[in-house]
């Protein structure tokens, strides 16, 4: 009787995808955050091969986050 009422497949999907971003998405612009603070922190001590790699962290990092809300707002709008 309570599996008719309570649609199990929808109520999990619900779960992941709330999980992967509450903490996916800050994950990510945390990793936007680091990257941009130490590219800048390496570059000004002459470490120019380390910062590359820490922008290349940070960009990244910012793309899926942009990623994430586009894809949000589109899922909103074509649903």
């Amino acid at each position: 009787m309570i599996a008719s009422i309570v649609d199990t497949h929808a109520l999990l999907q619900v779960i992941w995808v709330s999980l992967v971003a509450g903490v996916g998405v800050p994950a990510c612009y945390g990793l936007a955050i680091l990257g941009s603070a130490r590219a800048v922190e390496l570059g000004r001590n002459g470490r120019p091969v380390e910062a590359v790699a820490f922008s290349v962290l940070g960009v990244l990092g910012l793309v899926v986050v942009i990623a994430s809300i586009v894809f949000g707002i589109l899922t909103l709008v074509n649903d």
